[in-house]
């Protein structure tokens, strides 16, 4: 009786070890990590853009502060040829003319530079933005995939304890019980048939009265009579 209990608790386990190979990680929470991961490196590229047309803004805007300040300077120079008093009525009109192509220049370039300050602020704004989503979903990602490492860990470690509980057990049972096992899981995948109210836990048919005798004083195998599993009555 004792060995059949043990190739019945080897059923069990290896049920347990075809339920435990199919268990994965929480699909939510790998689909989950995947988004993440998309929006981390598509933020990732938005601030790399961001960053390239700031620098870009902050450099238009020197060149403009620079335009700026030499057309002031120009603007100062004909002021003072024009109102010395060293020019004649044409050469006067010629600075004149000069001097409100300058203004022209001056007034267009400061319309610019306020154009792209105004750019280069937004611009910044917009990065503060993305990268402080950048921080909060690097953050997610790192708590999340701690829980995926702590799930993968501790599936990988039933499956251990699983293997070593069945190498000891098969150690236990002995080899020729163990090869009477395995040809009879030639023929069904769960070779063993649990006898509970008279009923095969395989095929769930009533077993004859013939079968239950020899149940009682199991020694030998003893096969259901419907399907030929090999049946165990644990009396427990």
């Amino acid at each position: 009786m004792l060995k059949f209990r043990k190739l019945w608790a080897l059923q069990q386990l290896e049920e347990q070890q075809e339920k435990q190979q199919q268990q994965k990680v929480d699909p939510e929470l790998v689909n989950r990590l995947k988004a993440l991961k998309a929006e981390i490196e598509a933020l990732q590229g938005q601030l790399k853009e961001l960053k390239d047309r700031y620098q870009k803004a902050k450099e238009e805007v020197n060149r403009l502060e620079l335009a700026g300040t030499n057309l002031r300077a120009k603007q100062s120079q004909l002021n003072e040829k024009i109102y010395g008093g060293s020019l004649q009525g044409k050469e006067i009109e010629s600075y004149q003319q000069r001097l409100a192509q300058v203004n022209q220049e001056l007034s267009q370039a400061e319309d610019e530079e306020l154009a792209l300050m105004q750019q280069r602020d937004d611009i910044r704004a917009l990065w503060a933005e993305k990268k402080q989503r950048l921080e909060e979903c690097t953050a997610q990602y790192k708590a999340l995939h701690q829980t995926y490492l702590r799930q993968r860990e501790e599936i990988k470690a039933r499956a251990t304890a699983l293997a070593r509980e069945m190498t000891e057990l098969c150690e236990a049972i002995g080899e020729e019980d163990l090869k009477l096992y395995r040809q009879l899981k030639k023929r069904h995948r769960n070779p063993l048939g649990r006898v509970a109210k008279d009923i095969c836990s395989g095929c769930h048919l009533g077993i004859s009265f013939e079968k239950l005798k020899q149940l009682k004083y199991q020694e030998e195998p003893v096969y259901c009579n419907h399907c030929g599993r090999l049946l165990f009555l644990d009396l427990d």
